[in-house]
C-alpha cells in the first residue's frame, strides 16, 4: 500500500512495519492477520476508540499479541516450526534422534539429526555416534544439536553452521567453547 493511503496523523506509527493495517475507508481501519487461512483480525472504527491514533494503536497491539500467540517473527511471518511433532523423539523442535543402520559399514549406530533452512532450502545437521556411546557422549552430542537448533532459530539467515564442524572437541554449548578432555573419544572415533 503506498503511503498516500495512510492518514498523516499514524505514519510515525507504521513507519517500520504496516502490523497488517489498511485503511479501506475514511472512518475505520483494518488489521489483517492470517492464520491456517482465517484472518483473526478485525475492524477498528474511530469512533469506538476516539480517535485515529487511539484506534490504530489499539490494532498495533491486538496483532503484536497475535504475533507473540502464534510465534510469528517481526515482520509477521510463521516462525519456521512452532510444535513438537507427534513422536518426536527428543522433547525438542527440529532436534531428532535414533539409532541407524550405516549400511556402508553394516553397523548400527545413534545419530541426533537437526533440520534446518538455508536460503529457503531444508537442510540438516547430524551428529553421529557409535550405539554403544557413553552417557557422557550422548548427553556431548544431544547438547551440541540442541545448541545448533536454539543458535539456528535466534540467528535465521545470518546463522552459520561452519562452527559445528568442531562438534567433537569443543563444548559449543558453554561459554567461551572449551575442549573437550582427551580420552572424551575412544581412538576409533
Amino acid at each position: 500500500m503506498p503511503d498516500s493511503h495512510i492518514p498523516e496523523e499514524v505514519r510515525d506509527l507504521l513507519s517500520s512495519t504496516r502490523y497488517g493495517l489498511s485503511f479501506p475507508a475514511p472512518s475505520f481501519c483494518q488489521m489483517r492477520f492470517k492464520r491456517n487461512r482465517i484472518d483473526l483480525g478485525g475492524s477498528y472504527p474511530y469512533t469506538r476508540f476516539g480517535s485515529i491514533r487511539d484506534a490504530v494503536r489499539a490494532a498495533i497491539d491486538d496483532n503484536k499479541a497475535l504475533r507473540e500467540q502464534f510465534r510469528r517473527k517481526p515482520n509477521g511471518k510463521p516462525a519456521v516450526r512452532t510444535e513438537r511433532r507427534e513422536g518426536g523423539t527428543t522433547g525438542v523442535v527440529g532436534v531428532a534422534g535414533a539409532p541407524y543402520l550405516d549400511s556402508r559399514r553394516q553397523i548400527w549406530s545413534w545419530r541426533y539429526q537437526v533440520s534446518w533452512r538455508k536460503n529457503n532450502r531444508p537442510c540438516s545437521k547430524t551428529f553421529h555416534l557409535a550405539l554403544d556411546s557413553t552417557p557422557d557422549q550422548m548427553l556431548h552430542a544431544f547438547r551440541s544439536a540442541i545448541q545448533f537448533r536454539a543458535e539456528y532459530e535466534a540467528l535465521l539467515s545470518e546463522f552459520d553452521p561452519s562452527k559445528y564442524k568442531h562438534w567433537r572437541i569443543r563444548r559449543l554449548y558453554e561459554p567461551r567453547q572449551p575442549l573437550l578432555r582427551e580420552n572424551f573419544w575412544p581412538a576409533t572415533y
